[in-house]
């Protein structure tokens, strides 16, 4: 019984607070669509955090029943700001597709794309997500090429002023 319970008590714990600051993204290259498609995955604790220091003072509940009706809006322009694409040597606005909640319910999925692509040559990220409030942040990004080993950058304070190209 008391294992049971220890158990059961472990399924619905979720911290408050993290250890590590950590996003990773996946840029994958869909040469059927000649498209980038990019996830993001972000902790919702840290990505209201630095909302509300931005600026935003709603309560905003993410990914819940009760998110606040413009959560989608300041995610999306939290986006455009923290996470830029270079594609052959060219910055380009993307199409923010929206997000979804992950399975463990600490984080957010955040989903964009890049369409009519072309041909790609060259990709270049620039990605200081949450950077502006932890000094700890690292972000990591990897990219998914067909028939290439795909590739990994770590994005932290140190080294975020610069496009990583590929």
């Amino acid at each position: 019984m008391i294992t049971f319970l220890l158990l059961l008590n472990s399924l619905f714990f979720i911290p408050k607070e993290h250890d590590f600051h950590l996003s990773k993204s996946v840029i994958e290259y869909n040469p059927e669509s000649e498209s980038l498609e990019i996830s993001l995955h972000i902790f919702l604790d840290d990505l209201e955090a630095t909302l509300f220091e931005g600026g935003v003072k709603e309560k905003l509940n993410l990914c819940t029943e009760k998110e606040h009706e413009k959560g989608e809006t300041y995610v999306e322009y939290y986006l455009r700001q923290s996470f830029r694409i270079m594609v052959n040597e060219e910055e380009v606005k993307y199409n923010y597709i929206g997000k979804e909640i992950s399975e463990d319910f600490l984080a957010a999925w955040c989903y964009v794309e890049v369409p009519n692509v072309g041909k790609l040559e060259s990709l270049g990220v620039k990605n200081t997500i949450l950077m502006e409030l932890y000094e700890d942040q690292r972000n990591i990004v990897q990219i998914k090429v067909p028939d290439e080993k795909p590739k990994f950058f770590m994005f932290d304070r140190k080294y975020n002023e610069e496009f990583v190209i590929y």
